[in-house]
């Protein structure tokens, strides 16, 4: 699971009859509860997970000596990481540690989306600089590449909020690519949809195509979440990444004006319409349509 923050949770006992944690989770927390008055109490416990869960939290931690083997088994069966924290342990140190690593995580995603904008909108690019920025972020940018975009059906995700939803969206992009590469991929959130540099080397088109059908099924599945994929043509140039970017969007443009059928929608494969897309002269083409 995606940790987003870290959460104490012991205090709840200073607001018994007031306490909702719904107030409290928003979603992707490390849930430390480490209060014996509750952790003794099975019932009270695992009634306390399961409303956590209900909002979505991400881990548990529970000091040594406090975890039962029904709150194992019940961790288990929803899928549930459960940490045993040592008691000589300072958990001021736990949470040092995760607030830097989560803050750390957060400028690079900033440092990554900088150094995709960069590739798609340069006319000059400073290939060395781009190169240097992409070593220091764990991204391999040798090879060929093509960009694929993530759009976010408005029409049914009305329910969600579209920053939001393009959040999870991103974890699940990640957390999929991540099976099938050690190296970073660069991803940039634009507005109903999230845009993704995916190596054509590293990642056979096999296994792309699975990893995209998994990204659908799951962000249905777990989010709610309804997207359509488009995906451009590999390009051997860095300074041609956003012929592929444009490709990409093409490709769900096309097939929403001819009906295809299904998710996922490779601009190479679409035909006439590649062809058409191909033409720049907007003018040219309605002068066509006239004719």
């Amino acid at each position: 699971n995606i940790v987003r923050w870290i959460y104490f949770a012991d205090c709840l006992q200073c607001v018994q009859s007031e306490y909702k944690v719904e107030d409290y989770i928003h979603g992707g927390e490390f849930v430390i509860l480490t209060n014996r008055s509750v952790t003794d109490n099975k019932d009270t416990l695992i009634g306390l997970i399961g409303k956590m869960l209900a909002h979505g939290i991400s881990a548990l931690g529970i000091n040594e000596g406090q975890i039962s083997d029904e709150l194992i088994q019940y961790a288990d069966e929803n899928n549930l990481p459960l940490f045993e924290l040592p008691e000589k342990y300072p958990l001021i140190d736990l949470s040092q540690i995760l607030c830097q690593k989560l803050v750390l995580e957060e400028n690079n995603k900033n440092l990554e989306e900088q150094l995709f904008t960069s590739i798609l909108d340069s006319e000059h690019l400073n290939r060395e600089s781009v190169l240097a920025q992409a070593r220091y972020l764990n991204v391999d940018l040798s090879g060929r590449f093509c960009v694929v975009e993530f759009a976010l059906k408005a029409a049914r995700n009305q329910n969600g909020d579209s920053l939001a939803l393009g959040r999870e969206l991103r974890r699940i992009i990640s957390m999929e690519f991540s099976f099938y590469t050690t190296s970073d991929i660069l991803m940039l959130s634009q507005t109903g949809s999230v845009l993704a540099l995916v190596s054509a080397e590293r990642i056979k088109e096999e296994n792309l195509k699975t990893i995209l059908q998994r990204i659908v099924e799951k962000s249905q599945k777990q989010k709610k979440i309804a997207v359509d994929i488009g995906v451009g043509t590999a390009v051997e140039y860095l300074e041609d990444v956003k012929i592929s970017r444009k490709e990409a969007a093409d490709a769900i443009r096309n097939a929403a004006m001819t009906g295809v059928s299904g998710h996922i929608y490779w601009y190479r494969e679409q035909g006439i319409y590649t062809l058409i897309s191909k033409i720049q002269d907007d003018k040219f083409l309605d002068e066509y349509v006239e004719k």
